[in-house]
């Protein structure tokens, strides 16, 4: 049997979600949150690569943000940017956490609480910013709640289909073992797989029903944009290219001779890196310096991240690269 159950709330209510005292995030005790994350008022451009420093996050648009310490996991969306600070126990890009507490943060200001306990398996945005979606679930009693956060309006949509545990013997045991985690998300639809299997959720309604293949597609070839229409090829010999569905190839203005191609953050965006030093080719030797790069399509326009260069970078939460040490040599 299905369970079925959405519910929707406004602001007042999602702003009482969050009480009392908490710490910040450099360990300082400080206000509750208001809840005003909740309500976008000045968005940040969800769009392009997004990249983290130690504990700035850098925007494509060239904003900075200071988490206060480094983040263990981040998203851009709404007025900045939600992250799960690192401890001394994590690493960075080490998406492998539970119940972990998220905090928001926008341009020029400091972190705020936002009261959700999140998983790295159960926490996703859309890919225009302008929503959150959260697989909440509790493995002390068996059960789930997928959670929808529209972050223009500041409502939120619950939904608990595909959630039903009554024939369950043993519903801690089940939601263990059946993995439940975000597959796939899209501006309208989310992916997901629940206690009942894999579910397709509205994103607006929060309606679920049982996923079919292609509602998002499931597995994303890291070569090919999110959208299909765009390929990177890395040849044997000579340069790496961008090919639309008919094999045109994109002229891409890459600043340096030694570069690479290796992902896509949007449907526009294909991420690299440009190699500087001694040595010679696509391959680092000693004494080289890698930084990232960015090429958008279909201008071919290419931008190295110069404050990238040499550094540890880690990438937002469901990349494709969750992290990488941008190191010359071998």
């Amino acid at each position: 049997m299905r369970s079925s159950g959405v519910a929707v709330c406004g602001v007042l209510l999602l702003g009482a979600l969050v009480t009392g005292c908490t710490d910040d995030a450099d360990g300082t005790a400080g206000p509750a949150d208001d809840g005003r994350w909740r309500t976008s008022t000045a968005p940040v451009d969800a769009s392009g690569v997004s990249w983290a420093v130690g504990s700035t996050v850098h925007l494509a648009d060239g904003t900075t943000v200071d988490t206060g310490r480094p983040p263990r996991a981040f998203l851009v969306a709404g007025d900045g940017v939600f992250f799960v600070p690192a401890d001394g126990d994590t690493s960075t890009g080490d998406s492998a956490f539970t119940g972990a507490d998220l905090w928001f943060v926008r341009p020029g200001a400091g972190p705020v609480p936002t009261g959700l306990e999140v998983a790295g398996t159960g926490l996703a945005r859309t890919p225009d910013g302008t929503r959150l979606v959260v697989l909440d679930a509790d493995h002390d009693e068996g059960t789930a709640v997928m959670r929808f956060l529209d972050l223009s309006s500041g409502e939120e949509t619950t939904s608990e289909d595909g959630m039903d545990t009554s024939g369950i013997d043993d519903p801690v045991d089940h939601l263990l073992e059946a993995e439940v985690e975000i597959l796939a998300v899209d501006d309208e639809r989310v992916r997901a797989r629940v206690i009942e299997g894999e579910e397709v959720y509205d994103l607006r309604t929060g309606e679920g029903a049982p996923a079919s293949d292609g509602e998002p597609p499931l597995v994303r070839d890291a070569l090919t944009s999110p959208d299909g229409t765009w390929r990177i090829e890395k040849p044997g010999s000579g340069p790496d290219r961008v090919v639309d569905a008919d094999g045109r190839v994109v002229d891409l203005q890459v600043p340096q001779e030694r570069w690479n191609l290796s992902w896509w953050a949007d449907q526009e965006t294909a991420v690299g890196t440009v190699i500087t030093g001694p040595g010679t080719g696509k391959r680092t030797t000693e004494g080289d310096t890698v930084t990232l790069l960015s090429c958008t399509v279909p201008t071919g326009a290419c931008t190295v991240l110069e404050d990238s260069a040499g550094q540890t970078v880690l990438f937002p939460l469901r990349s494709p690269v969750a992290a990488i040490r941008l190191q010359g040599g071998e």
